[in-house]
């Protein structure tokens, strides 16, 4: 597990106390970084699947699924590329996620800096790399 707090601090240095570090919703989710490529500007989340996480069908929620995607875009983002926001998450869902799997892996990587546009692929795995879900997300740098 890298701290997320030391990887932002060497990167951000003084600027860090800006932010809010670790975001709430990242404590919440009980996210942990595993890996951070910064040449390959790449990063790796943990997160475990809850029980308070699953919809009536007892997998893991739409919602729930895209706070994790957004929970490795926006550090990954904040590490390699100047002040953005999100402007787009488009999510294809392939398999239920259930508890059975313990932890979900969040693969987020940067494809394009083009201009003010960031362009981010996520791959959602378990810990044998079987995909339940992909996105493709759109930042943009304010």
């Amino acid at each position: 597990m890298i701290d997320i707090k030391t990887l932002f601090r060497e990167k951000l240095g003084s600027d860090m106390d800006e932010y809010l570090m670790p975001p709430p919703s990242f404590s919440i989710m009980q996210c942990e970084i595993t890996a951070f490529d910064e040449e390959k500007k790449s990063l790796v989340v943990k997160i475990p699947i809850l029980e308070s996480w699953l919809n009536p069908y007892r997998t893991m929620q739409g919602g729930m699924i895209v706070g994790a995607i957004d929970n490795a875009i926006g550090p990954l983002s904040m590490l390699v590329a100047p002040k953005n926001v999100t402007r787009d998450i488009e999510t294809k869902l392939l398999k239920p996620i259930t508890m059975d799997l313990e932890f979900i892996y969040i693969y987020a990587s940067l494809l394009e800096h083009k201009k003010r546009r960031l362009i981010f692929s996520v791959l959602i795995k378990d810990r044998d790399e079987n995909i339940y879900a992909k996105a493709k997300i759109t930042n943009w740098i304010i």
